[in-house]
């Protein structure tokens, strides 16, 4: 059988790469460090690390006007966000018409606009606006000399700056409306029960949009993300918007992070970022051997989306893989018919987080004894195949074995 996969996040291309790894030159040459603020830096990243990943709702709301922490967050936060979303941006099916409207909320130092100019080279001759809604105005004003340093003065592209929130009225309607790294915060500071919260949050999301407009909404990788974005997910899908990614189905969702559920999220390399980040965040004593996200893009209620062929289900691969007891990876992944555990046995190799494929539906149901997800075997790709054929009967060293790093299920999440 021929598997065709989709990545969703693919490996980034040279010239992403060439883009990631000379922007420290950008760093250096438009938010030059002062000499305290320089031998400080991998302290200021580190109180500033604790602070992001503590308690959320203790995190002071003008944090990022803060000189100390402004300077961590442009060295150290920007720079992985710019990887993580060229990643994503990459393998996304994202389409902005001429005079497109991008409206960015909790812009920040304008990490969408500029992720978007490192990823997508065909969108660079378009004219666009992007509409950057902040509460602090000096993280955008940064971020609009950061991205003219970066896509040069004769950019098509206009970024606007309005100071403001996630509920703040925006004249402008959004072809593509985007959240990065804010959903968690404006959700942890409200008493409003989340339910409630979601549904005022996914009508002023829908009051911004234009006719043709779409949603993305991306966060952390932590549990309290993936359990706000489930929520989020069923209010549109009550409301007849289709869900473009990462989901392949309108049924409950079957990783909501709720009552001890495993969460959607996703986690990929990060062997490919710059040296110079890797280097810095081994000072700073935060290595890093993979980056996570959490994400939802909503489309509109009249676009369609991919449905499986019959007797087929479409199932995107979530987690990384793991060894299994009976031998052979594992890894789960989640369709319409629930959570799935995909299990690679003999010559099969299970798929890269996020990766999309289609499976005949099993005709004998069969359940993971710990996570109850339905079995589907993989098996094994046709070029795989062909390989093997061709060097039967030579004594090799099995390469799914040498090539993955151990693991085991209980190791993982």
């Amino acid at each position: 059988m021929s598997i065709k996969v989709s990545s969703l996040f693919p490996l980034p291309t040279k010239e992403v790469s060439k883009e990631l790894d000379s922007y420290i030159k950008i760093l250096q040459k438009t938010v030059p460090l002062k000499a305290k603020h320089s031998h400080e830096l991998k302290y200021a990243i580190r109180d500033l690390s604790r602070d992001l990943t503590g308690e959320r709702s203790n995190l002071s709301n003008d944090y990022m006007g803060d000189p100390r922490s402004l300077n961590a967050y442009l060295r150290y936060f920007l720079p992985w966000n710019l990887y993580r979303l060229a990643r994503l941006f990459q393998g996304l099916d994202i389409k902005l018409p001429d005079n497109g409207v991008v409206v960015d909320l909790g812009a920040g130092p304008l990490t969408v606009a500029q992720a978007l100019w490192i990823a997508r080279p065909d969108l660079r001759e378009k004219k666009l606006t992007f509409i950057n809604v902040d509460r602090t105005p000096k993280p955008m004003r940064e971020g609009s000399r950061l991205f003219e340093a970066l896509a040069g003065e004769k950019s098509p592209w206009r970024m606007v700056n309005v100071k403001g929130g996630s509920t703040s009225k925006i004249r402008e309607k959004a072809h593509l409306l985007v959240t990065a790294n804010m959903v968690n915060e404006v959700s942890s500071g409200t008493r409003t029960p989340l339910p409630v919260w979601a549904e005022k949050f996914c009508l002023s999301m829908v009051h911004k949009l234009a006719p043709e407009g779409r949603i993305l909404i991306i966060e952390p990788g932590i549990r309290r993300s993936g359990r706000v974005l489930s929520v989020i997910r069923q209010e549109f899908v009550e409301a007849g918007f289709p869900i473009l990614g990462p989901c392949t189905h309108t049924e409950e969702c079957p990783m909501s992070g709720e009552q001890g559920k495993a969460w959607c999220h996703f986690n990929y390399d990060s062997e490919h970022a710059p040296a110079w980040l890797q280097k810095l965040s081994a000072q700073c004593r935060l290595e890093k051997d993979n980056v996570s996200l959490s994400f939802l893009y909503v489309g509109l209620r009249k676009e369609e989306v991919e449905a499986p062929r019959e007797g087929e289900m479409l199932i995107r691969a979530i987690s990384e893989s793991f060894r299994l007891d009976e031998g052979g990876f594992g890894q789960y992944g989640c369709a319409a018919q629930g959570q799935i555990l995909l299990s690679a046995q003999g010559g099969a190799k299970t798929l890269y987080p996020g990766g999309l494929i289609g499976m005949p539906i099993p005709e004998e149901e069969k359940r993971d004894e710990k996570s109850g997800a339905l079995i589907v075997p993989l098996p094994m790709r046709e070029n795989d195949r062909r390989k093997r054929e061709e060097k039967a009967g030579k004594p090799q060293q099995d390469k799914e074995s040498r090539d993955r790093k151990p693991g085991h299920r209980k190791d993982r999440r």
